[in-house]
Order: C-alpha cells, then structure tokens, then sequence
C-alpha cells in the first residue's frame, strides 16, 4: 500500500508548497479585499483573555448573547482598563480578515470605541469557559479525519475508545450507523457515570493513557446531559493528549463541550456514519491508486519493452564489432606469443649468466663477511682498550679536578692574606710618608744651621788668620778655638 500511496505521489504535479508558503499566500490575498471599509457595530458579551503580554495591544473576545459563537477584538490597554468579564458591551471598528499560524482564517475586529451596555451579562462559569475555550485554541485542535484517513491508508487499524454512560442505550444508535467501519477500525467500549464527573474524570485520564488512536464520548439525549459541561469535565478534555470526538445529544443541543473536541459529530448515530464513511472514502483512495498503479505499470512495460528492443539491436552491432575485434586480436596474439618465445629464451640465457655472477658474487660475500668478523673483532678490542684508556682519563681528570678545587682554596686565602699585607703596607707607607716629611723638614733645618756654622767656620778661619798674624798669643785661645770647631762638626753630624 505504501509503494501505491509512492507512485500517485510521483504523479502529482511537482508544485509543493511548505504550509509558511500557502498562509502568506492567502495573507497577501485577503490583505487586498477589503471585508468592510465601513465601521460595523456589533453587541456582545466581553471576555477578557488573561494571557497578555506588555503589548500595545489586546486580543479579547466578543461572545453572541443568544449563542457560543465568538469574535475576537483588538483593543488598546486604554480601552480595556474599564471592561470586565461578563460585560454586555456595544463595540465598533473595522473588520479585519488574516490567517494564524496554524492556517486558520481569523475575522478580527479592530475597535475603535467601546460601550458598557450592562455590568454583568453572564456567569462566572461562563466566564471559566470562555477562558478554557482560550486555553484549548492556543494548544490546537487536532486534524481528526487526517489522522483516522492515514493510518486507513497505510493499511493500520485504527484503535478507537468509546465512552458510554452506564445506562445508556446510546451503543444501540452508534451500531445503527456503523455499517462497514468494524471491518477496519478496531472499537473499546468503556461504560463510566456521566452524572459524577469526578469518575468521568478518572475514566478519561485512565484512557487517555492506553495509547489509543482516538477517544470518542458518545451520549444520546435527555435529561443530566448538562453535566458535561461541568467545568471539571471541560479541563480534562483540554488536557488529552488523544485526540477526542464528541457525539453528544441533538443537534439543537447547544452544550460548551463541543466547542473544546478536536472533532464534533451531530448525534452517536451520525458518529457511526461518520466512521463508515472514513473507511469508504480510504477504499475509494486505495481503489483510485491502484488503478494509477496500473496505468502506470503498463505504460513502464510498454517503455521497457521499446527499450529492450531497442538495446538488442545495439548489442547485436556491438557483437559484430566484437567478432572483428576478436579476430584481429588473435592474431596479434600470435605474433605476440612467438616474440614472447624468443624473449622467453633470451630471458634465459640472460638469467644463467645472472646465475653465474650471483655464484662469484657469493664466494666474494663470503670472504667479505669472514673479514669483517675480524675487524669487527679488532674493532672490539680498539674499544675495549678505548674505554680502559678513558676510564684512566677520567680518574686522573677526576684527581686533577680536586687538586684544582684545593689551589683555588689556597690561592683564594693567599688573596685574602695579600690582601691584608697589601693593607697593612699602605699603613706603613702612610707613616713612612708622614716620617719623610718631618724628615725633610728637619734636614731644611739642619741644612740651615749648618749654613750658619759655615758662615761662622769662615768667620773663625779669618780670626785664626789674624791670630796666626799676631805673637804672643796664649794656648788658651787655641784651645778655645778647637772647641768651638769640634762643636760645629758635631752638629754637622
């Protein structure tokens, strides 16, 4: 089935479009119709969406007070500082038509002005609902039909749970208008109290964990049928993550609970109808692409066949050539196997005087190699004597170094006793200095003084001259004048 749902849809045209493509598609279009360039005034029931952000704008809603049906309002924070939920309000402003993301077309109203017609026009339940109903369209309904449509198509049974109430002979009605579908569709019947919702509940919680296709809840007529829209009961139902029908009652039965199913059938019996009528139409499909199939299939056949016959007539020529090509090969194969003998048997010629060298070549290895054994003996020995000889080296290199480190140690302490004797020897110097020069001075003075003793020998050698000169002169003055020159060679001295 999935190679005929493959093959219808190669056959499509290739114009595919991403659902981004087609929603800007129909946004450009509609941005250039014009719903109404006129203010409209509508009269409804407010109700305030509380999930807002900072935006310059709200979206609200504007309930039909006769009916569940909705508009949604663009208003300002200023506008919407006064309204509350339940106000029966009168509104104007421009109509506006644009597509959501999830490729819904969405009429929105943008105000312009705004009247308080009545303070409290419905309940508070009312209210919660409004609010559930807002919950359940920013989640999404889910594609019920294209759901059950694909897995019908892919040849899977869809597992579809119904929930009765217990008393109810609803299943009587649904049976009336089943017709074909249990012979695709695989139904679980659970029976749960509709009139305690808290057991209702549970029952669809439970269900909604076995993994099941789809969930319907099925309900004729009558009295209690309000309990449904026990606002309980309409929590749960936002928060299946199975996708959920409701066959609930009449059709003039106007009940908040359709509002919030992905898929809402008119009775339980149109319910049925509505399950054979998915298995026809997935027949119908599967019929339609086999016959593509077919067509297909022959049309292939048919190119095939023209194909064949078209690449037989091709191998055929290439056969021949083939033949021509065989027949020129052999026989450059046997010239080529001749000259491949001759070069067989020079190859050998060659090969035996290759023989012969290699043998000498051999013995000369040989001899090689027993001399190089000696070397290589030799050259152990060198070595060996080598490492003696340097192992020698480094003792004595060793003992040369400890006798280096001993020199430094003396020489570094005749450096500090240098030092200390070449600091002594300048003192002396110092003193021999001071000593020289109070002996200079004192050889100035005795200089000085033996100048005048000079002056005075000369003086006393002119006295002895006249003495000498003079007779009678007595022994005492000889002796006086012996004196004084003994006394002046002393100080000389």
């Amino acid at each position: 089935m999935n190679e005929i749902i493959k093959q219808e849809s190669s056959s499509v045209s290739q114009n595919i479009y991403k659902p981004s493509e087609i929603i800007g598609i129909f946004n450009s279009v509609l941005a250039r119709q014009s719903v109404n360039a006129q203010i409209v005034y509508l009269r409804g029931i407010y109700l305030a969406n509380q999930k807002q952000g900072n935006w310059a704008y709200c979206y609200d809603s504007l309930r039909d007070e006769d009916s569940q049906e909705e508009l949604t309002l663009r208003l300002t924070q200023q506008q919407r500082e006064n309204l509350k939920n339940g106000n029966l309000v009168s509104v104007g402003g421009v109509l506006n038509r644009n597509i959501s993301s999830k490729g819904f077309i969405q009429i929105v109203l943008n105000v312009s002005r705004i009247e308080i017609v009545k303070e409290q026009a419905i309940s508070e339940d009312e209210i919660k609902q409004s609010e559930l109903r807002q919950k359940k369209s920013s989640i999404g309904f889910k594609n019920v039909d294209t759901i059950i449509e694909n897995l019908l198509l892919s040849d899977r049974r869809p597992k579809i749970a119904l929930i009765f109430a217990e008393t109810s002979i609803t299943m009587g009605d649904f049976e009336a208008g089943i017709n074909a579908a249990r012979t695709a569709i695989d139904f679980e019947e659970y029976r749960v109290s509709f009139s305690n919702s808290a057991e209702l509940v549970t029952q669809l919680k439970k269900v909604d964990k076995l993994q099941y296709d789809i969930i319907a809840i099925v309900r004729g007529g009558g009295g209690g049928i309000e309990k449904l829209d026990d606002l309980k009961v309409l929590a749960a139902i936002i928060e299946l993550k199975t996708p959920i029908i409701g066959a609930i009652g009449h059709v003039e039965e106007k009940l908040f609970i359709k509002q919030l199913v992905d898929k809402c059938a008119p009775t339980p019996n149109g319910l049925g109808q509505y399950f054979s009528e998915m298995v026809e139409s997935a027949n119908e499909k599967k019929t339609h692409s086999r016959a593509i199939l077919t067509e297909q299939i022959k049309k292939q056949f048919k190119e095939q066949i023209d194909a064949g016959h078209k690449q037989n007539k091709e191998l055929q020529e290439k056969l021949r050539v083939l033949t021509e090509n065989q027949k020129k090969a052999t026989e450059a194969q046997e010239i080529a196997t001749k000259k491949h003998n001759e070069q067989v048997e020079a190859a050998n010629k060659l090969n035996k005087e290759l023989q012969d060298k290699l043998r000498v070549l051999t013995e000369n290895q040989k001899k090689a190699d027993e001399e190089q054994q000696i070397a290589n003996k030799k050259h152990i020995e060198q070595i060996e004597a080598a490492q003696k000889q340097n192992q020698s080296l480094q003792e004595q290199l060793k003992t040369l170094n400890e006798s280096q480190k001993k020199l430094q140690i003396i020489h570094q302490k005749q450096q500090e006793d240098l030092g200390k004797n070449l600091t002594k020897m300048q003192d002396a110097n110092t003193l021999l200095q001071k000593s020289l020069e109070k002996a200079t001075m004192q050889n100035a003075e005795t200089l000085k003084e033996l100048n005048h003793a000079k002056e005075q020998a000369k003086e006393l050698e002119h006295s002895m001259s006249e003495l000498k000169s003079k007779k009678g002169t007595n022994i005492w003055m000889w002796i006086a004048i012996s004196a004084i020159l003994i006394l002046l060679c002393m100080l000389v001295l």
